[in-house]
């Protein structure tokens, strides 16, 4: 083979190779499974799936750079199922260079074995294999990195719909006000309070990485923008309203409830809030009431008259007659009979 150009060599020598050696991928297969744990036991990528990837690998590299769109194809599926499939790209990184270590060992083992290629023919040919193995690399990277960003896409839509769900209050066809709660990862039972931080008009997020800043003071919350405002639901109990507060300057917040099935009125009352006050105030309706009934929010009355009332109707009611002094009665019953309007003479007539 002395005479053959280098860049001839190489598939000329490999296809040599596989002929002899039909079970090439399956030892290539193995060889990942014992040296990258996550391609071991219980691993999420199937046996039939490494023996694919691992012919197309080896395919790969013994075609050269010759142009081949569906080789290249091939190379972007299989990186966009690995992330299907969860494995982290470290580790499917590390399986290809496994693979090309694995590939270029055996075809010096071949070259050497066969004398079909001397130590310097095998030199001429190293470059075009780690040039095909890095080649390889790019585009597996490429096809789970779309992969990834897609599922990311995907994810945060879903995210914002079980959000609006919770918002809502109301069971979706997406989920179930319960499911929609248990998937963005809310305690049921814990209080929270409801955001409303209007928008700037200029095309910018309100309240940018506000789940951060309140999860650093070990508050979780989920946001949701929309055209108008960006809405918030704070999972807190009364001890952290003032850490709320603080994180949330310039913004308005609703009082806080236990029950999420009053969440749709708790983001009313946060919006009609937001509209009650100017800008620089940190705003709670239990603080507003009166201007957030004023900014014309009818379904308000409730809680402004718990608000505002709550002490007095929690009164006890009034004794009933039976328990009360005989004078107390007669006072009563005079008070009362004074009260009466005055009988017509046509009344009194006819008795």
């Amino acid at each position: 083979m002395a005479d053959l150009q280098p860049s001839n060599f190489l598939p000329t020598l490999t296809s040599s190779l596989r002929a002899t050696a039909a079970d090439l991928p399956t030892r290539l297969a193995e060889s990942i499974r014992q040296r990258v744990p996550t391609y071991r036991a219980q691993s999420p990528v199937t046996d039939q799936d490494l023996l694919d990837s691992c012919v197309a690998h080896i395919d790969f590299v013994c075609s050269l750079d010759l142009p081949d769109a569906e080789r290249d194809k091939v190379a972007r599926v299989i990186g966009a199922a690995r992330a299907r499939a969860n494995v982290p790209l470290s580790d499917v990184l590390d399986a290809i260079r496994v693979g090309s270590e694995f590939i270029w060992s055996v075809i010096v083992d071949y070259g050497r074995a066969s004398g079909s290629a001397s130590d310097t023919e095998l030199v001429s040919v190293a470059g075009q294999v780690w040039s095909m193995s890095d080649e390889f690399v790019d585009l597996m990277t490429a096809g789970y990195r779309e992969e990834e960003e897609v599922r990311l896409i995907n994810g945060e839509r879903e995210r914002f719909a079980l959000i609006d769900t919770a918002l809502s209050g109301n069971d979706q066809p997406n989920a179930t006000l319960w499911q929609a709660v248990d998937r963005l990862g809310l305690p049921r039972n814990w209080p929270y309070v409801v955001v409303a931080v209007e928008a700037q008009g200029d095309g910018r997020v309100p309240a940018p990485l506000m789940d951060r800043r309140l999860l650093e003071d070990a508050v979780e919350s989920v946001w949701l923008l929309r055209s108008d405002v960006e809405l918030g639901i704070v999972s807190c109990c009364n001890e952290q309203i003032r850490l709320v507060r603080k994180s949330l300057h310039h913004y308005r917040v609703r009082p806080v409830t236990e029950d999420f099935g009053h969440i749709a009125q708790a983001m009313r009352l946060a919006r009609t809030s937001l509209a009650a006050f100017s800008d620089g105030q940190v705003t709670f309706f239990s603080d507003s009431a009166i201007t957030t009934m004023a900014a014309d929010a009818p379904d308000a009355a409730f809680e402004l008259t718990t608000l505002m009332l709550g002490r007095v109707l929690e009164l006890p009611e009034a004794m009933p007659p039976s328990c009360t002094s005989p004078s107390s009665h007669s006072h009563r019953e005079r008070s009362t009979n004074d009260l009466r309007a005055p009988e017509r003479k046509e009344d009194r007539c006819n008795e």
